[in-house]
């Protein structure tokens, strides 16, 4: 965590837009994205009372060379072959990632920041991703809106609840 003024200090911590939506084909990764940003978002909550803020960033593809450097992966199952069509048609242009230079400026303008946010989605196609999903969900709750509210009532805890 670097401290950036004597007086205050920021945590960055690497998400992806994996957290924000599950997509086939990536279950495991996205759990992990999303147990990392439940966990940021409660270091945020108590490290803020010590002047420390955290920044989850999630970022869309950029050309690392992961892909490129021994990735391990599992035999294809024969089941999933149309969605992997599927998928490598979607991506067939190549034009999913960006230079990682324009990831590296945006991280440092965050840092430079004197507040940063909670979370910062870097390009556009990710950042469209996230709206587009944040507005489904909503949608969805807003149709299940009097279900939701009729599955609690307030009442007092039971005779011998948590002694």
């Amino acid at each position: 965590m670097p401290a950036l003024e004597s007086d205050r200090s920021a945590s960055t911590r690497p998400s992806s837009i994996g957290a924000l939506g599950g997509f086939p084909l990536t279950g495991m990764y996205s759990a992990s994205k999303f147990a990392l940003e439940g966990m940021s978002e409660a270091l945020a909550a108590e490290a803020a009372r010590f002047g420390i803020k955290v920044t989850i960033v999630e970022p869309g593809g950029y050309w690392t060379g992961l892909y490129t450097t021994g990735m391990a992966t599992t035999e294809p199952m024969d089941a999933y072959a149309p969605l992997r069509a599927e998928l490598e048609k979607q991506f067939a242009d190549g034009s999913v990632d960006s230079m990682p230079h324009l990831a590296a400026e945006a991280v440092m303008k965050l840092v430079d920041s004197d507040d940063p946010p909670l979370r910062l989605l870097l390009g556009s196609a990710i950042y469209d991703l996230a709206f587009d999903i944040s507005r489904q969900r909503m949608a969805t709750w807003a149709g299940w809106e009097e279900t939701s509210r009729a599955a609690e009532q307030a009442t007092e805890a039971p005779e011998g609840y948590g002694a």
